[in-house]
C-alpha cells in the first residue's frame, strides 16, 4: 500500500497548527522546513527520491520541490496557472473577461489607447500573467505612473514582464474552492469588501455555480487546485485559478483538503509506479 508523505513548509499559512494536528490525526508522516533549511540541505535530507510526497507552502519552495523525483511533489503547474492558459477555457466566466496581454513596456507604449478602450480617467487593473506572483496585483493610475521607470519601481519588475490589464472594478464578496478535477472539495468565504472573513461553505448556490461552471468547461490546470470566486455588481465570476499546494486555507475543511491530497497523490504515484 502507498504511503504519503507530506512536506510542510513552517508558518506559511494561518492555519499552520491546525494542519499539522490534522495530518497527526490521519496518521500521516510530515516534515516541515523552511525555503533556506531546504535549500541548504537539500531533498534528500527530508524523503528518499521514490517516495510519494506531497508539499503544502510557497510558491518559491514549490517550484524547488518540482525539480524533485518525488511524485506528485508539488501541484503547481505554472504554464496552465498562467492567466494566457486557462483565460482560453474560462473566459465567459471571468470576471475581468475584456483585456489586454501585453509586456509592461507596451502597456506604457500603448496606455492612451488602452485607457480609451476601458473609458478609464486613468485607473486600471493590472496583474502578472505568472501565477508566481513576481509583483502584487492592483489597481494603478497609469497618468500617475506614465513612465516605464516609474511602472517598473511601483511593481518591482521589468519592462518585458507579461501583465495583464483589465477594467478596475468593484468586488464585494470573495470565495475559495479546492477542486479535484471537475469536484469541489471544500470551499470557504475569505473577503466582504475589505474585512477578513473565514466561513466554511457546504452546498447551495455557490456550489451550484462552482459546478455549473467546471462541467461547462471541461478542462482542469491540474487533478488538484483551486479557483476563486467573487461577487461584483450582484453577480457571481471566476476571479482566478490557483496551486493547491500553495494556496491558504482560510474557513475549508482541512481534514477534506488532506484526503483529496493523499488520495491524488496516491492516484498518480501508483499510476506510474504500478
Amino acid at each position: 500500500m502507498t504511503k504519503v508523505n507530506w512536506l510542510i513548509e513552517e508558518d506559511i499559512f494561518d492555519r499552520h497548527d491546525e494542519l499539522i494536528k490534522e495530518l497527526e490525526k490521519h496518521g500521516y508522516t510530515y516534515k516541515q522546513t523552511s525555503y533556506l533549511k531546504y535549500i541548504s540541505t537539500g531533498a534528500d535530507e527530508y524523503f528518499a527520491d521514490d517516495k510519494c510526497v506531497i508539499f503544502r507552502g510557497t510558491l518559491n519552495l514549490g517550484r524547488n520541490v518540482l525539480k524533485t523525483p518525488w511524485i506528485p511533489g508539488a501541484y503547481l503547474d505554472e504554464k496552465n496557472l498562467r492567466c494566457s492558459t486557462y483565460y482560453n477555457y474560462f473566459g465567459q466566466y471571468l470576471l475581468n473577461n475584456k483585456y489586454f496581454f501585453l509586456s509592461l513596456g507596451e502597456l506604457i507604449r500603448r496606455k492612451d489607447e488602452i485607457l480609451e478602450y476601458f473609458h478609464s480617467d486613468g485607473e486600471v487593473f493590472i496583474r502578472p500573467d505568472s501565477n508566481m506572483k513576481p509583483f502584487n496585483a492592483g489597481v494603478f493610475n497609469l497618468k500617475a505612473l506614465n513612465t516605464i521607470k516609474a511602472l517598473k519601481s511601483e511593481l518591482n519588475t521589468n519592462d518585458t514582464t507579461l501583465v495583464f490589464v483589465s477594467k478596475k472594478q468593484r468586488i464585494t464578496k470573495e470565495w475559495r474552492f479546492f477542486i479535484y478535477k471537475n469536484q469541489v472539495i471544500t470551499a470557504s468565504l475569505y473577503l466582504v469588501g475589505e474585512e477578513r472573513i473565514d466561513e466554511t461553505i457546504k452546498g447551495g448556490y455557490l456550489e451550484n455555480y462552482v459546478n455549473q461552471v467546471l462541467v461547462s468547461v471541461n478542462w482542469y490546470p491540474e487533478a488538484l487546485y483551486t479557483i476563486d470566486i467573487c461577487e461584483a455588481q450582484g453577480e457571481l465570476h471566476v476571479l482566478e485559478l490557483g496551486s493547491y499546494s500553495c494556496a491558504g486555507e482560510y474557513g475549508c475543511d482541512l481534514s477534506l483538503i488532506i484526503e483529496a491530497g493523499a488520495n491524488c497523490a496516491i492516484e498518480e504515484y501508483e499510476a506510474v509506479n504500478n
